[in-house]
């Protein structure tokens, strides 16, 4: 941010309200979408409407946040402890 700028309050916020879309299709799985929208900047999120309800893609207007697409639920994670010496950030 330049200085002197005024920061933009963020325009989806807990007091936006949330909106149920109808059933849609995304990538082959029945989905319910979630919109939350305010000041022409939207979110919406699609929850599976079978098996159990995981979040399966964001797609939103705004700049600073991405458009997602979850898959793969319940497979193996192949994650593991990383190695070498710990090194702890610098003070601001």
């Amino acid at each position: 941010m330049s200085p002197g700028a005024v920061p933009r309050p963020d325009t989806l916020d807990g007091g936006s309200k949330a909106a149920k879309g109808k059933v849609a299709t995304v990538g082959g799985q029945q989905a319910v979408p979630v919109v939350l929208a305010k000041k022409g900047e939207s979110v919406t999120w699609y929850v599976a409407t079978t098996g159990k309800p995981y979040f399966i893609k964001q797609d939103s207007t705004r700049d600073d946040m991405q458009d997602l697409t979850d898959s793969d639920f319940g497979g193996a994670v192949s994650a593991k402890a990383p190695s070498g010496a710990v090194v702890e950030a610098p003070a601001a």
